[in-house]
């Protein structure tokens, strides 16, 4: 018999409301173009890491500061560099990449 192990990263779907549907050439165009969809936006992004410290502090019973430091325009850039790299990507998707980014950024100090 043999076994073999295999390395299975599992994702799980969930509803996404408001600006998080937006497409990631959207959001570029909108950041080049500096419209109210951006503001909008990352209004959307903010509320969704406040909506995981939320969801983190209920998880863990403790405080979640997850991107407290985070300055909006960092938070624009990054955004908008993930997008780039993931054009098929929604703003959901950047959100959370970001988020998981922050939480192993929080993680290794």
């Amino acid at each position: 018999m043999m076994l073999s192990l295999v390395a299975v990263e599992v994702w799980s779907d969930w509803a996404v409301k408001g600006e998080g549907n937006f497409s990631c050439p959207d959001y570029v165009a909108a950041k080049q173009s500096n419209t109210a969809k951006l503001y909008s936006s990352i209004s959307w992004v903010q509320g969704f890491i406040s909506g995981m410290n939320y969801q983190d502090a209920l998880d863990k019973d403790a405080d979640s500061f997850i991107g407290q430091e985070l300055l909006a325009a960092s938070m624009v850039s990054w955004i908008e560099n993930y997008c780039r790299a993931n054009p098929q990507d929604y703003l959901s998707d950047a959100a959370e990449a970001l988020v998981v980014e922050l939480k192993e950024k929080r993680n290794s100090k």
